[in-house]
């Protein structure tokens, strides 16, 4: 979630949280198949994610579609802008990204590692921040409560692919990644912390590895 973000209705803010969890089939991708065949179908979707938003942004029809009858009522206002003005790209193609970024830069286990503490960490601290979330990081709107819950879960799902037959992580990288990916999550940095946060999450498990 953006620093700067308006809050979306609690319940609204719950579904885009579970659509986070839906979208863990991305790094079981990355550990269930061959990783050429994985960094195919992850850049394949990552292409095809930012084909749709540029149309959201440029054709009418498409704008319709998936603004007015699709996905708009569960969207940001910074992520609608009109017509024809400079491009924002959504959370949701951002997520894309990172996972095309994560199956080409890391082993598979660090980039499905990264990715899915992303999914789980950044939902948890964004529903525990809201309802819980009593003290502010300073120069941050995100509270130390959603930060403790983002390092809680993110471990959890990074032990998960842990235990993946085959895979090489330790559950010291998994604390390393969980750590870092919750501070880069908190910093108030202008590059969307769907991309962001498994980049340097991975990056700091594959140097403890």
């Amino acid at each position: 979630m953006s620093d700067h973000a308006p809050a979306l209705p609690y319940s609204v803010e719950l579904q885009r949280k579970a659509i986070h969890l839906g979208a863990l089939v991305l790094p079981a991708s990355m550990l269930a198949l061959p990783t050429p065949t994985a960094r195919a179908v992850l850049t394949g979707l990552a292409v095809g994610a930012v084909a749709l938003d540029v149309a959201r942004q440029r054709v009418p029809a498409a704008h319709d579609l998936l603004v007015g009858r699709a996905f708009g009522w569960m969207m940001r206002p910074e992520e609608l802008p009109p017509l024809g003005s400079p491009l924002v790209f959504n959370g949701g193609v951002w997520m894309f990204l990172a996972a095309a970024a994560c199956v080409w830069l890391f082993p598979p286990a660090v980039g499905a590692a990264a990715l899915a503490m992303l999914m789980v960490g950044d939902g948890a601290a964004a529903l525990v921040g809201r309802r819980f979330g009593r003290t502010k990081w300073p120069g941050s709107l995100k509270s130390v409560e959603g930060s403790a819950a983002y390092v809680a879960t993110a471990f959890g799902i990074g032990a998960a692919v842990a235990a993946w037959p085959g895979t090489a992580l330790s559950l010291t990288a998994c604390a390393v990644g969980a750590g870092v990916g919750a501070a880069v999550e908190a910093l108030p940095i202008p590059i969307n912390d769907n991309f962001r946060v498994p980049l340097l999450s991975g990056l700091a498990m594959l140097a403890v590895l």
